[in-house]
C-alpha cells in the first residue's frame, strides 16, 4: 500500500463513511481506517464500493496516540495525512500527525477547543468577550458570586447533552445531584446565561490562511433545554456578524482544518459560545458538500494533504436543514421513511434516523432526532414554499 490517508475513527458515523471515504476514493487514495469499533466499520463497509484493496481497517485505542503510533509503525506505513472527524479524537490526531510529520492542528489548540471550562479560560486571557464562568467538580459548592440564570453543562459534553438552564441554587443543586449520580467525577462548567439569537461560522484554514467558508442561523428549542431545531445557511445574522466571529476564532488560534464554531449575538456583539475542532454534523456536511462550488469533504481532505488553501466559491442557492425532534418517550409506531428528490435546481433530502419499533428516549438533545431533512432551492421563496409542503408529508407516530 502506497503512502495511505490514516482515519482515526470511534463510531461509525456517516460522515466518514459516506463522505470522506467517497472524497479519498475520488482522489485516487487507499485508506488505513483505525478505530476501537473496527469490526463494526467493516460490517458497514463490506457493501460500499471502496476497493478491498485500498482500504484497510485496523482495531486500536484510538484514545491513546502512542497506541495509534505503535500500529502504524508496526505495519509499516508512512500515512500521507491522518485525519479524524471525531469531536473527541482531534487531540489523539493531531499528535499521530505530527510524529509522522504531515500536516496538522496543534494538539494544545485542540485540547483547548474541546474542553468547554479550558476554552473559557483562554478565552479570558486572550482578553475575548465571554460570560462569568465557573468549573464545579463533583461535591463542590456552588460559588456566592454566581451570576444567575445560568447554563450548566458537562466540561466535555458533546450533542448537547445535560445542558440545563438554571434560574436559582436550588435548580442548580438539584441538577447537579441527578448529574453526579449518574456521571460521577464528571467536572462542569457554569456560564451566565447570554441572551440572543445562535449563528454558527464554519471555517477551513490550511495553517497559513483561515477561511470563512459561511455560517447558519440557528432556531433552537425554548429552555431550559438547547436543542437545534432548524438551521438556515447564510442568514442575515451569520452574514452581518461574520467578521467578528471570525476575528474572534482567529484570535483564539484555529488555523489549520475544518472548525464548526457557535456564537451568541449578544447585545454588544457575538461572543464564542463553543469551539468544534472538525466539520459541523448532523446532515449539514452532506448539504455543504452539494451547496458548496467546491464541495466540502474533498477539500478538507486537501488541507490535510498539504494543498494550499484557495478561495472559496460561494454557493449562490439558498439552503436550510431542519430536525424532526422527539417530544415525549416511547416506541416508534409510524415513521417517514428517507427519500431524496431532484428537480429544476431543487434539491431535498429527508434522512430517518430511527426506524419503527425503536425505543425512543428523550435526553432534551440532538440524540432525540428522529430525521433531518435538507434542501436547496434558488431563491428564499421557493425555499419556503418547498420546505412547507415537503414538511406536511411527514409523518411519525410515537406509543
Amino acid at each position: 500500500m502506497h503512502r495511505p490517508l490514516v482515519i482515526l475513527s470511534h463510531v461509525t458515523h456517516a460522515a466518514v463513511t459516506e463522505g470522506f471515504l467517497p472524497a479519498a476514493r475520488k482522489r485516487g487514495l487507499s485508506v488505513v481506517l483505525i478505530s476501537d469499533h473496527a469490526q463494526e466499520h467493516r460490517r458497514l463497509l463490506a457493501t460500499s464500493d471502496f476497493p478491498a484493496q485500498d482500504l484497510l481497517i485496523l482495531e486500536c485505542d484510538v484514545f491513546n496516540p502512542l497506541a495509534v503510533i505503535e500500529l502504524i509503525n508496526a505495519h509499516g506505513l508512512r500515512p500521507a495525512a491522518v485525519f479524524s472527524n471525531s469531536d473527541h479524537l482531534q487531540t489523539a490526531t493531531a499528535l499521530v500527525a505530527e510524529t509522522f510529520n504531515v500536516p496538522g492542528k496543534d494538539w494544545l489548540m485542540c485540547h483547548w477547543a474541546k474542553n468547554k471550562a479550558v476554552m473559557r479560560e483562554r478565552m479570558q486571557d486572550l482578553g475575548l468577550p465571554g460570560p462569568w464562568f465557573h468549573v464545579l467538580t463533583a461535591g463542590s459548592a456552588v460559588p456566592d458570586d454566581a451570576v444567575f440564570p445560568l447554563v450548566v453543562k458537562p466540561t466535555q459534553g458533546v450533542a448537547s447533552l445535560d445542558v440545563r438552564l438554571c434560574h436559582n441554587a436550588d435548580e442548580l443543586s438539584d441538577y447537579c445531584a441527578r448529574f453526579w449520580q449518574q456521571q460521577p467525577g464528571r467536572a462542569l462548567l457554569l456560564e451566565a446565561y447570554m441572551e440572543g439569537p445562535l449563528f454558527t461560522l464554519e471555517t477551513l484554514g490550511d495553517g497559513q490562511r483561515l477561511q470563512a467558508i459561511g455560517g447558519f442561523d440557528v432556531s433552537l428549542s425554548p429552555p431550559p433545554h438547547f436543542v437545534e431545531l432548524a438551521a438556515r445557511w447564510n442568514g442575515s445574522l451569520s452574514v452581518n456578524h461574520r467578521a467578528g466571529a471570525l476575528a474572534q476564532v482567529a484570535a483564539f488560534g484555529i488555523n489549520f482544518g475544518v472548525c464548526h464554531s457557535e456564537f451568541i449575538l449578544t447585545a454588544e456583539g457575538p461572543v464564542l459560545v463553543e469551539i468544534n475542532y472538525r466539520s459541523i454534523g448532523d446532515g449539514r456536511e452532506f448539504l455543504l458538500d452539494r451547496l458548496l462550488p467546491q464541495g466540502w469533504f474533498n477539500r478538507i481532505l486537501g488541507v490535510h494533504l498539504g494543498e494550499p488553501l484557495v478561495d472559496a466559491q460561494p454557493g449562490l442557492a439558498q439552503a436550510l436543514v431542519h430536525y424532526l425532534v422527539a417530544d415525549t418517550p416511547g416506541r416508534l409506531q409510524q415513521a417517514s421513511s428517507s427519500f431524496r428528490y431532484e428537480q429544476d435546481n431543487h434539491w431535498s433530502d429527508y434522512r430517518a434516523l430511527r426506524e419503527i419499533g425503536d425505543d425512543i428516549h428523550v435526553s432534551h438533545s440532538n440524540k432525540d432526532y428522529l430525521g433531518v431533512l435538507r434542501l436547496i432551492a434558488p431563491d428564499t421563496a421557493s425555499l419556503d414554499a418547498r420546505f412547507a409542503a415537503t414538511l406536511a408529508d411527514l409523518r411519525w407516530v410515537m406509543a
